[in-house]
């Protein structure tokens, strides 16, 4: 038996997309990419981690609290990207929040419909500095992310329903019409969980 299994493929970083409310204040939200004029972006986790260790003991107990979730975006500025218009219009507010909804497009299931696992969460975005250029901000993830486990859909929009996967990955316009219903963000329709 083979150490590595062969139906293993390797994921791309374009495969795990990032989409930010641009109107947070709206009945439905208005996704839009993150990822135009960013050539760099991770989410640090930044977990929280309580350490103790007994008098009696050798080793320290460890117990993970929670995670600071953060995103550190450095993007060279595209006059008519949605998104940097809206970070850009918030440089000089504080307390400024919105939606960010993350996405695993290289874990879809199905064929006809696919769907693909994703979690939203509030979130607080700070602009650390704007040249013109370029603008640098902070999006920080507050309290758990909502994986759509219940049927709360005051979130969800009938937006995305006419095109694949692949004229998404080659099209980020299409990401406008993108749908979240309950966890999933899909195409053509939503499977639910």
């Amino acid at each position: 038996m083979p150490l590595i299994p062969s139906d293993i493929t390797k994921n791309k970083r374009s495969q795990y997309q990032k989409f930010l409310d641009t109107a947070p204040s709206g009945t439905n939200p208005t996704w839009k990419v993150i990822g135009i004029g960013i050539s760099e972006a991770s989410v640090a986790y930044n977990p929280q981690v309580d350490t103790e260790q007994w008098i009696i003991e050798d080793s320290a107990r460890n117990d993970h609290t929670g995670n600071q979730k953060q995103l550190s975006v450095t993007q060279k500025c595209y006059k008519g990207d949605p998104e940097f218009e809206f970070i850009n219009s918030g440089r000089d507010k504080t307390n400024y929040t919105s939606h960010i909804l993350e996405v695993d497009t290289w874990n879809g299931t199905g064929t006809t419909t696919v769907s693909y696992p994703a979690k939203m969460s509030d979130c607080l975005i700070t602009v650390t500095s704007y040249s013109g250029e370029e603008i640098e901000y902070t999006i920080y993830f507050n309290r758990r992310p909502n994986r759509g486990y219940s049927n709360n859909r005051r979130w969800c929009s009938n937006i995305y329903t006419n095109s694949s996967v692949n004229e998404i990955k080659r099209d980020w316009e299409h990401t406008q019409s993108l749908k979240f219903y309950g966890g999933y963000y899909g195409l053509h329709s939503i499977k639910q969980r």
